[in-house]
């Protein structure tokens, strides 16, 4: 005999324990306490898990609060989402403010506003359009990051890396944040195609370079082209 369907709905204010559900649905403040396996999972409000999330789906409009890992297919969260534990993800699209105090592991991810990892951030595809703060390494496939106020990473790795100053328009930060100095802060940056502006690094290690306004770089390693605009302080390029 088949077993009937089993969502958890909280209406209002409500709070629940852990388990398995087919669904969940949260409209309003909904806190679970323990660990939740469920399929689509949808909040309207704000949500506080204490306990880990696996999860085919999460939605957010509002506010979500994870005491524990996030493990899940699609993740879109308006608003402000902090995680706790690691993420693992195939998609992410976050416009607001993210940040988990371990790694996120993911194919896309897309940032309207802010992310920040304590650890590492890997992924195949890489769009940042505002504030980007990652503790260890930076790797994808592919890399787009428009700046909009300071972003810092330890090492950035990739095949294709676009660093780009915002130079019009309105970036989500500016709903949540103090709006930091333009650039990007970085030790190393290593990559196929590189092109690069408002960065501070001490190596550019790529096969074809293109430094544009406003960088300060130590050294560029090259095997292919390389470009400077004037406006940027190089101390030492070198093919390789």
């Amino acid at each position: 005999m088949n077993q009937p369907n089993r969502n958890l709905r909280i209406n209002g204010v409500g709070k629940a324990t852990g388990g398995s559900y087919d669904n969940v649905f949260i409209d309003g403040m909904g806190t679970i306490n323990g660990d939740v396996t469920c399929g689509d999972m949808s909040c309207n409000g704000t949500i506080k898990v204490h306990g880990q999330i696996k999860a085919q789906s999460l939605t957010i409009n509002g506010t979500g609060s994870l005491n524990g890992a996030l493990e899940c297919d699609t993740l879109r969260a308006d608003g402000m989402l902090s995680v706790t534990g690691e993420i693992r993800l195939d998609s992410l699209t976050m416009n607001g403010i993210a940040k988990t105090d371990a790694s996120l592991n993911g194919e896309t991810v897309e940032i309207n506003g802010s992310l920040k990892t304590k650890g590492d951030l890997q992924c195949e595809s890489l769009d940042v359009r505002g504030n980007l703060q990652v503790g260890g390494l930076l790797n994808a496939g592919t890399i787009f990051i428009e700046l909009f106020g300071g972003c810092r990473a330890r090492e950035i790795g990739g095949e294709r890396i676009i660093v780009r100053r915002r130079t019009e328009g309105k970036s989500l930060l500016q709903l949540f944040s103090i709006v930091p100095a333009t650039k990007l802060t970085v030790d190393v940056v290593e990559g196929d195609d590189i092109e690069l502006e408002n960065t501070k690094a001490k190596i550019v290690r790529g096969s074809r370079v293109r430094i544009g306004p406003g960088c300060e770089i130590d050294r560029v390693e090259y095997t292919e082209t390389y470009d400077a605009d004037l406006k940027s302080d190089i101390s030492y390029a070198v093919k390789m």
